[in-house]
């Protein structure tokens, strides 16, 4: 890879207030390919509690997708039955149950309304999956993010991403984050081959599949204890060194919730291509 790469700028704030009071500043660098590092995301839940929940590998990226945080617990003709969700087989005693469901909603709940507070124009943000990956992570393979196979994506995915992770473990989350999407594709000198596909999610997975990733700098980056990094996992190169307990919330941008001065990442797939001297596929 060129020699002039370098890792995505990081925007740093301690807290919630800062960064609601630098705004719009956190909206550009985000939308414009920039990760940010709030420190302390001034969300209340039961700490000591939540560092005693590990879930199976097979959850280790389950979420409000797979009903996690629809109440477990309903109240019919004078019973109580339990729900579709899946803490309810995990877990016998209904105290613990309750007690895990109102920690992971409250999280949920309070990650949202930090969004609305830190990134006032993102207030119409239609919400995706909000996973609770209470499982280690080791060493995960530095990529852009992909779905379902590196297939072409619906018409109504084609739209601004936003994506943010809350540590909520007693410990440091170690990251590494790496260039830009465009950056890669300007500085690959052409290895990517041509043409190149015009869909950003088959084009991260070709980037994922290229063998061009080790090579690239990367820059470490420590989430603290109730820190909150914010990266579009598809045109930000990421790699998670270390991690125990985090919470992903991941949702999808009207064009109009963006500032003036920026682009939808899907509309500039094509003119990225063809600055680093690629072909477009159609």
């Amino acid at each position: 890879m060129h020699p002039e790469l370098q890792p995505a700028k990081i925007l740093r704030y301690e807290t919630p207030a800062a960064m609601s009071a630098a705004f719009p500043e956190p909206a550009l660098h985000y939308e414009q390919g920039g990760v940010i590092l709030l420190g302390n995301c001034g969300i209340g839940f039961d700490e000591e509690f939540v560092s005693t929940l590990q879930f199976p590998p097979a959850w280790k990226k389950i979420g409000t997708a797979n009903d996690i945080t629809v109440p477990p617990l309903v109240y019919r003709d004078g019973k109580y039955y339990r729900t579709q969700n899946p803490l309810c087989r995990a877990i016998p005693d209904d105290r613990i149950l309750l007690k895990v469901y109102s920690e992971l909603l409250r999280i949920e709940l309070g990650f949202k309304l930090l969004v609305s507070n830190v990134l006032p124009s993102y207030r119409n943000v239609q919400w995706q999956n909000c996973t609770f990956r209470l499982t280690q992570t080791r060493e995960e393979q530095a990529h852009l993010d992909s779905f379902d196979g590196g297939a072409a994506l619906p018409e109504h995915m084609h739209v601004p991403r936003l994506k943010l992770f809350l540590n909520i473990d007693a410990e440091p989350r170690v990251w590494k984050v790496g260039p830009t999407l465009p950056d890669l594709l300007r500085h690959s000198e052409g290895r990517l081959g041509s043409p190149l596909p015009t869909d950003l999610n088959m084009l991260c997975a070709c980037i994922n599949a290229s063998g061009l990733l080790a090579e690239v700098p990367m820059q470490r980056v420590e989430i603290p204890p109730r820190g909150v990094i914010f990266a579009n996992g598809a045109t930000v190169l990421h790699q998670v060194v270390y991690g125990n307990r985090m919470v992903c919330l991941e949702g999808f941008l009207p064009r109009a919730c963006l500032q003036l001065s920026s682009l939808c990442e899907w509309d500039q797939v094509v003119p990225w291509i063809r600055a680093a001297g690629y072909t477009a596929a159609n």
